[in-house]
């Protein structure tokens, strides 16, 4: 299985819920169609099972994430330590992150639908502290 990688985008916070806001990156999925419709899939069919792993190779942190229910499927985004550090401990700490996979100007009045997974906070945290070599 071939497992596509996204270079994040934008970042910031989408906001969910009364007084909630949740760390949000921006990825381009216009070339993985199969990817696209998780947030739907997802919407239709529950959340299904997730796990997430995270890497640090110097100024590269990587989050993968598999879907094992009620689809399955594999992405990986690919973050830069230096630029998204205060970002990605903010993710770690929520222990969730939202994928916008469309145009996020328009997102208020649109509200498309975009992928929520629960994110191994302790995990992304062990990653965020590899030291450089």
């Amino acid at each position: 299985m071939s497992v596509p990688v996204f270079v994040a985008q934008e970042i910031g916070h989408t906001f969910i819920d009364e007084n909630v806001w949740m760390p949000t990156v921006t990825i381009d999925v216009s070339e993985s169609p199969e990817i696209a419709d998780l947030a739907r899939v997802h919407a239709v069919e529950g959340v299904g099972d997730v796990n997430t792993h995270a890497i640090r190779q110097d100024d590269a942190v990587v989050i993968g994430v598999r879907l094992t229910t009620p689809v399955e499927a594999m992405f990986a985004v690919a973050f830069s330590y230096s630029l998204h550090r205060e970002f990605l401990h903010a993710v770690a700490d929520a222990g969730t992150l939202v994928f916008a996979t469309t145009n996020t100007e328009n997102a208020h009045e649109e509200r498309p639908l975009w992928l929520s997974v629960f994110i191994d906070g302790a995990g992304l945290r062990q990653a965020l502290t590899v030291e450089d070599d």
